[in-house]
């Protein structure tokens, strides 16, 4: 029985790496983006971060591999996420003294959400991407009727 190395993992995932830039550079860009923007969004560097994500959502709206739902499953998604995140975490936080309390919870709840957010597209995107294009559905007036 042989042992999986690391360096052979390492280099697997470079491979793979290689392979996709070769293929499909759009989308590996925006994939990269969006894992960039994710891992550094509520640093200080926070308007880096959503910059990063605003250029990687509009490549991911520009890609044509992958699906209509699957762009509104990241892109507007992700904001819908954590609006309703935020929601939840205001309503389930107790109370505060002022609207400043708030603000600050809305704030943090927010930087997390969308950091988690944001990583989860990238990596949802990159799963797709790695299994390819999927091809439109057929319409009905074209299936084949059973009898």
């Amino acid at each position: 029985m042989q042992l999986i190395q690391p360096a052979d993992v390492t280099k697997g995932f470079a491979t793979a790496v290689a392979e996709a830039w070769r293929q499909h550079r759009l989308e590996v860009l925006a994939v990269a983006l969006l894992a960039i923007a994710g891992l550094i969004f509520p640093a200080p560097i926070w308007l880096v971060g959503f910059l990063l994500w605003l250029i990687g959502s509009a490549l991911v709206l520009s890609s044509k591999m992958w699906s209509v739902g699957e762009k509104w499953l990241t892109v507007p998604g992700l904001v819908v996420l954590v609006i309703a995140g935020i929601a939840v975490a205001e309503a389930l936080g107790g109370k505060r003294q002022d609207a400043a309390a708030y603000g600050d919870e809305a704030l943090t709840v927010a930087a997390t959400l969308f950091k988690i957010a944001m990583l989860l597209a990238a990596v949802y995107l990159g799963w797709r991407m790695q299994r390819g294009h999927r091809a439109p559905p057929m319409p009905s007036w074209h299936r084949r009727q059973r009898r």
